[in-house]
């Protein structure tokens, strides 16, 4: 009986013994599928939303050249370099090389591919004579044009900073992918995101060394180190890390995975900067896209991931060639690459590229796109949706204003001392607006001589005074009463203005008695021009000034003829470009496109005009403005260089504070001014002061602009006058000149003074 209970308690026990060891294991097998569950969910819903926040990229305008373009091998070169472009050193010609010849470029371009533009790659071959293109090729067939690729101007960055261009694995070389897993993970592909072989290779390694001399997380672990979790050195962190690790592996593909690692890895810092991802390393670093890096340019960047800014090839070239060199012995060791290719990876030498824009050239055009995208869309949406904008911005030209405006006023320094002063803050300012009237297109602004010591964009937010600039739309506001040969008194009157009197002075002291009107405008006569604007009518002055886009608080007093209110640079630029522009005055378009990721345009800004004049006035106007050019307050461009046909006026204002000049060919206008920013004298001149940097800047840009006669229009007759009564000339007539007028305006008497 003894023996039986015994044997029944026994039995008993061993039940109750495996309910609880089966009991421990479902809430084990519970536990681990509701954590799996839960990381799973947590990881899918990141990875299917955005991944990166990704800043919007500020694009320029892309350039077109063609046969017959007066462009010669240097001017193209530096196209080429802004873009990040390099001579090649021997053999083919890779993508983002060019090789020069006396005579002759030969540029392998890259693909380029943003939203709503795509260029193809393709070896291109220019032929020059002199300073022009003769022919351009490619594939053996003789091309039209070609369309060279924009520049990223800018990224508008988030509080982080990050810098990305995505990529896709399918665009990612071979090169790339093999030096990356070789480097990193060489059992990637054999794996399910636990290298255990690894973690026992690395553990052996770490004793042997008696400290941590390798790591055995797999790429799959880094992935998710990198995206999910903090960098803390604790058992917790590990153990997660290894979990989400297994989930990544079992939710996503091996291509999937690798393609979020690449777009993922922290690659560096530029400036203030941080480079993440290869797709940005690079274009950043090497200037190539990721489908065109070299074996060796791609063990390089490999090689970075360790640590990217101890093995920056910008910063420490030679240990960045170390670290390359033992990522191409570990792809050769495993065979990914053959004896051949090795050895010419290893003699490559180390080639990066510059920045393709610098940071003055870009920085006021850029903080006033910023400052028209803020209307639109908020600050996140800028710094992290990835948005692309297209521009009017023309590097090429820009680089020019920048130094014309850099080196200008270091001459204007140089050449009186007076004006140089030690402190930052109360250096002589200038801006450069630069407009394509026919388009309303910006395609260049400086804003101040640095925008490190002084971000205050003078060309947008200054307002001060045009002085003469303003005058030449007093005389077209004049053209329906007078013609360029009307006479006009230039003497000295005084003028009631809220009951005191007030009279116009010449700059020079001098009163010329009757002129004619073109002669006034010519050289600039405050006392003639505000006789004319009284005899027009100031409110029609007012008028005309609003029609042409000023909008600034505007008086009929006298004075408004001389310029005596207040303007933007920008403002005054877009009036002139009425006239320009045939009467036709352009919306100034700086941002052209908005376009998101996925193609999708959200803005599109079309080129707008609005009629202000007829274009026989505008045309009328722009041949007196030629005068003042060729025989007025701005003949001295011509000692200076400006041998092409072009129409101006200088401008200066009271005690000298403000220096203005504004000039236009058939096809580009710029605007320079000069002054102080706290307004006192600079004793300087339109003439003497913004005159010589716009001619700076302008026969610098000569490759970019195609300056013509102005074409005359429909409604404008030429006659011979007399220029001592302005009558129609006769033989007698000792002094004669050809003149533009208004159909309806011609003079019909012939000269009685000299007789026939």
């Amino acid at each position: 009986m003894a023996k039986r209970g015994k044997r029944k308690n026994l039995s008993r026990g061993g039940p109750r013994w495996l309910r609880w060891a089966a009991i421990l294991c479902l809430l084990t097998l519970l536990i681990g599928f509701g954590g799996y569950i839960y990381l799973a969910t947590q990881i899918e819903r990141r990875f299917s939303g955005r991944l990166w926040s990704v800043p919007a990229t500020v694009l320029s305008d892309s350039v077109m050249i063609y046969p017959g373009q007066d462009l010669g091998v240097s001017a193209m070169e530096e196209v080429l370099v802004a873009r990040g472009y390099r001579p090649a050193v021997g053999g083919r010609l890779q993508p983002g090389e060019y090789r020069r010849g006396k005579w002759e470029l030969r540029v392998f371009f890259r693909a380029f591919s943003y939203p709503g533009k795509d260029l193809p790659a393709r070896e291109v071959r220019i032929r020059f004579q002199g300073n022009r293109i003769e022919k351009i090729q490619a594939d053996g067939e003789t091309l039209a044009y070609l369309e060279v690729e924009p520049v990223v101007v800018a990224r508008l960055f988030g509080k982080e900073r990050e810098s990305r261009h995505l990529i896709s694995i399918r665009a990612a070389s071979k090169h790339l992918i093999d030096a990356v897993v070789a480097i990193e993970d060489h059992r990637f592909f054999q794996h399910r995101g636990i290298d255990w072989r690894g973690i026992a290779r690395a553990l052996w390694a770490d004793v042997r060394a008696g400290r941590v001399v390798q790591g055995g997380s797999t790429l799959t672990q880094q992935l998710v180190k990198n995206y999910f979790l903090q960098p803390e050195r604790t058992l917790k962190r590990k153990l997660l890390e290894a979990a989400m690790a297994l989930v990544v592996e079992a939710r996503y593909s091996k291509e999937e995975i690798l393609e979020m690692y690449l777009n993922e890895i922290y690659m560096g810092q530029q400036g203030s900067v941080a480079i993440h991802g290869m797709g940005q390393a690079a274009l950043t670093y090497f200037g190539r896209n990721v489908e065109d890096l070299t074996p060796a340019e791609a063990a390089a960047l490999a090689g970075m991931i360790k640590a990217p800014n101890r093995y920056s090839p910008v910063r420490h070239p030679d240990a960045c060639r170390e670290r390359r060199n033992v990522v191409l012995a570990r792809m050769r060791e495993l065979e990914l690459i053959d004896q051949e290719t090795y050895q010419e990876a290893l003699s490559e030498p180390l080639r990066t590229v510059p920045p393709a824009l610098s940071g003055k050239t870009t920085a006021y055009y850029v903080d006033y796109v910023n400052r028209q995208l803020e209307e639109l869309y908020s600050e996140e949406t800028l710094s992290s949706e990835g948005l692309v904008i297209y521009t009017s911005f023309r590097p090429e030209v820009a680089a020019q204003a920048e130094r014309a405006v850099r080196e200008g006023l270091a001459a204007l320094e140089k050449e009186r001392p007076a004006l140089t002063v030690s402190d930052a803050a109360g250096k002589l300012q200038a801006a450069l607006v630069v407009v394509q009237p026919k388009t309303g297109a910006l395609v260049a602004l400086v804003g101040g001589r640095d925008y490190a010591e002084s971000p205050f964009n003078r060309a947008v937010q200054a307002h001060r005074q045009p002085g003469s600039a303003f005058k030449p739309f007093v005389y077209l506001a004049a053209l329906d009463e007078v013609t360029p040969v009307s006479f006009i008194e230039d003497m000295p009157t005084a003028y009631r203005v809220d009951g005191r009197a007030w009279s116009p002075r010449n700059y020079d002291g001098r009163y010329r008695g009757a002129v004619m009107v073109r002669e006034a405008l010519a050289h600039s006569l405050n006392a003639a021009t505000v006789q004319l604007a009284v005899r027009v009518g100031l409110a029609d002055i007012v008028e005309t000034a609003r029609s042409l886009g000023l909008r600034s608080r505007l008086e009929p007093y006298p004075s408004l003829a001389l310029g005596a209110f207040e303007v933007t640079p920008l403002e005054l630029a877009g009036a002139y470009a009425a006239l320009a522009n045939e009467g036709q005055r352009p919306h100034l378009l700086t941002v052209k496109k908005v376009v998101t990721p996925q193609g999708a345009v959200l803005e599109r800004r079309h080129v707008a005009m609005t009629t202000v004049t007829t274009p026989a006035k505008a045309f009328v106007l722009t041949r007196m403005l030629q005068r003042v050019v060729t025989e007025g307050t701005a003949r001295r461009l011509a000692t200076y260089g400006v041998d092409f046909p072009c129409a101006g006026k200088t401008g200066t204002t009271s005690d000298y504070r403000d220096a203005w000049f504004v000039g236009y060919t058939s096809d580009l206008l710029a605007l320079v001014w000069v002054g102080f920013d706290d307004n006192r004298s600079t004793r300087l001149s339109g003439s003497s002061g913004a005159l010589p940097i716009w001619a700076r800047f302008m026969t610098r840009i000569r490759p970019w602009m195609h300056p013509q006669d102005f074409p005359v229009p429909p409604g404008v007759v030429e006659r011979t006058v007399c220029l001592d009564t302005g009558d129609l000339a006769t033989r007698a007539c000792p002094r004669t000149d050809r003149e533009f007028f208004l159909e309806e305006k011609v003079p019909q008497r012939p000269c009685t003074v000299h007789g026939w």
